[in-house]
């Protein structure tokens, strides 16, 4: 399998039952949230709205160094705009983590029961074993 640029889009060449097939794929294109907000107002808004293929187009003019992108990039950072009211990257929530009152009680339970193990506390308890672990260390 081999991969190659052949102008300026990538292309792989694949073997199947002994046949050769070219397969076309696109550059991923990362765009910045300035990108992002240009795009949203190059769509308009109201009586005044352009269709995404109009849009493609005219981002593709502004900004003719950038990968092209396509009617689905559009399609998507209009749908965030709409469900969120912004077209910021969401960071991943960090996570979970126990409350006073949740260790209180893996303490005590361990306290009552030494012998019990970390598996049987989280099963008995509703918490992950890693998360029991994490207390008692």
């Amino acid at each position: 399998m081999r991969i190659r640029k052949i102008g300026g889009q990538n292309k792989e060449k694949r073997r199947l039952g002994g046949q050769v097939f070219m397969l076309q794929f696109r550059e991923m294109v990362y765009l910045t949230e300035m990108h992002k907000i240009t795009i949203q107002q190059m769509i308009g808004y109201g009586d005044r709205t352009r269709t995404q293929a109009e849009v493609v187009c005219l981002f593709q003019e502004k900004y003719p160094v950038l990968p092209p992108i396509y009617q689905g990039t559009v399609s998507k950072i209009e749908k965030q705009f709409r469900e969120r009211g912004h077209v910021r990257h969401l960071k991943k929530n960090p996570p979970n983590k126990l409350s006073d009152d949740q260790k209180l009680d893996i303490m005590l339970m361990l306290e009552e029961n030494p012998h019990t193990s970390s598996r049987q506390t989280a099963s008995a308890l509703n918490i992950s074993h890693s998360s029991i672990l994490r207390v008692l260390t």
